[in-house]
C-alpha cells in the first residue's frame, strides 16, 4: 500500500532540509530545527504539517526577512525541467517538489508586508514547487500591482511562471483561498487567460482551461461567449483545451456551451425511449433505451446523456447526470441506443427505497422516460 501523501514531510525529508539549510547558513541550529520540526508531526495532514514547518524555520532563521529569505532561495535546485515530476524523489543538488512548500508558507504566513520581495520569490519558487496557493494573499492584498506583474510574467521564458499566472488567478481553486473579487468581476483576469490561451505547453493550456472552468460555476454564460470567440478556426489543441473549460456547463446542459462545442439542439431528435424496468432490486440493474433522429440534411454531433432523479431522505428527487453515447448522425440518420445502469451500493450516495425518476438529454435537451421503483436498500443495508 502506498504512503498517505502527507508523508512526504518525515524525519528523512526533514532532516535534508535541515542540512541543506545549515550548509547555507551554518549557524542554523539543525538539532534544535529538527526536534520541534517532528514534534507533533504525526497528529497533522499535508498543509497542517508544512505550515508547522514554516513556523519552525521562523524560529530558526534569521529574524529579518529578507535574510531569512534569501538563505531559504540558496537551498534551491535549477529551475525543473517541464518532464520533471518533484513529488515523493529528491536526487542531485538543491531542494524541490513538495519538500519545499513549506518555504512558500513561510512567504504567505511572514511576506505579505514585503510585496516585491515576496512575489520576486515565489516567481523563482513556483519553478520547483508551485506557488498558486501562497500568492492568493498577496494578489487580494494588492490586487492592482499583483496585476501588473502578472500580465509580465505571461510572457515569462519559464512554463512554470506563466501557469502560476492562470493558476494562481483561479477564483475557485481547489484546496486554495478564494479570490472573491475575481469571483465577481472574472473579467479581470481575462486579458491574462487570452495571453495565454495558446500557451506552447499542455502544462499551461490546461491551467487555462481550469481557470475558465471555475468561471462557469458563477457566470456559464460568459465562459461560453469567450470559448466561443476562441473557437473562431481553432487549432487541434486550442480546441481540447475549450472542451475541458467547458466540461461543467456540458454537464449542467448549458445551451450556450453545448453550441459551441457544436452540439446543435434544434435538429437532435428524441423520437422514442423506453424505460424497460418499472421494478428494480438494489444490487440490479436498470435497463432502457432510446431512438434519437437527426431531421436536417447535414451531418449533425449528438451527445446523449441519462439522467436519474434520486429520492432523498425525505422523498424529494435529486438529479444525477451520467454520460452515454455521443457521435454524428448523418443527414435523417436515426439511431437506437440501449443503456444499462447499475443500482448498487457505492461509498459516495445513500439509496432510498421508492420511485425513482429517468430522463435522457440530447444535447442539452432534457426527455422524461419514466419512473421505477427501486427496492431492497433497506434491506441491503440492514
Amino acid at each position: 500500500m502506498a504512503e498517505p501523501f502527507k508523508e512526504v514531510f518525515n524525519q528523512a525529508s526533514i532532516q535534508r532540509v535541515a542540512s541543506a539549510l545549515a550548509r547555507v547558513h551554518p549557524a542554523f541550529d539543525s538539532a534544535g530545527f529538527m526536534v520541534e520540526a517532528l514534534e507533533g508531526l504525526s497528529d497533522l495532514e499535508l498543509k497542517e504539517r508544512s505550515l508547522h514547518l514554516a513556523r519552525c524555520l521562523r524560529r530558526y532563521l534569521p529574524e529579518d526577512y529578507s535574510d531569512a529569505l534569501w538563505i531559504m532561495m540558496a537551498t534551491l535546485s535549477a529551475p525543473l525541467a517541464m518532464d520533471d515530476e518533484p513529488v515523493w524523489e529528491h536526487e542531485g543538488d538543491g531542494l524541490y517538489g513538495f519538500i519545499t512548500m513549506p518555504y512558500s508558507d513561510y512567504v504567505l504566513l511572514y511576506g505579505l508586508e514585503h510585496f516585491e520581495l515576496s512575489m520576486a520569490a515565489m516567481k523563482e519558487m513556483t519553478s520547483r514547487f508551485s506557488a498558486e496557493f501562497a500568492i492568493r494573499a498577496f494578489i487580494e492584498r494588492y490586487e492592482d500591482e499583483a496585476m501588473v506583474l502578472l500580465t509580465e510574467w505571461a510572457a515569462d521564458e519559464s512554463a512554470h511562471v506563466r501557469r502560476l499566472v492562470s493558476e494562481g488567478t483561479r477564483p475557485r481553486l481547489p484546496w486554495g483561498q478564494r479570490l472573491k473579487g475575481f469571483i465577481e468581476a472574472p473579467e479581470k483576469c481575462l486579458p491574462l487567460l487570452e495571453a495565454l490561451k495558446d500557451d506552447e505547453t499542455e502544462y499551461v493550456r490546461r491551467s487555462v482551461a481550469n481557470h475558465l472552468n471555475d468561471i462557469s460555476k458563477d457566470h456559464p454564460d460568459l465562459t461560453a461567449e469567450v470559448c466561443k470567440r476562441w473557437m473562431e478556426e481553432p487549432s487541434e489543441r486550442r480546441k481540447r483545451m475549450v472542451r475541458h473549460a467547458l466540461r461543467s456547463n456540458v454537464k449542467a446542459a448549458h445551451l450556450p456551451s453545448l453550441a459551441v462545442l457544436g452540439y446543435d439542439p434544434e435538429h437532435a431528435q428524441v423520437v422514442s425511449c423506453e424505460l424497460r424496468d418499472s421494478r428494480v432490486e438494489f444490487g440490479s440493474k436498470l435497463s432502457f433505451a432510446a431512438e434519437i433522429a437527426n431531421s436536417s440534411d447535414q451531418p449533425i454531433s449528438y451527445m446523449l446523456d441519462f439522467v436519474i432523479y434520486h429520492r432523498k431522505a425525505n422523498g424529494t428527487l435529486a438529479p444525477k447526470v451520467f454520460k452515454w453515447k455521443r457521435g454524428e448522425l448523418r443527414a435523417g440518420q436515426k439511431l437506437s441506443v440501449t443503456g444499462q445502469h447499475s443500482m448498487r451500493p457505492i461509498t459516495t450516495r445513500r439509496y432510498y427505497d421508492g420511485e425513482h425518476k429517468l430522463a435522457v438529454l440530447l444535447n442539452g435537451i432534457e426527455t422524461a422516460v419514466g419512473s421505477f421503483e427501486l427496492v431492497g436498500v433497506e434491506e441491503m443495508v440492514a
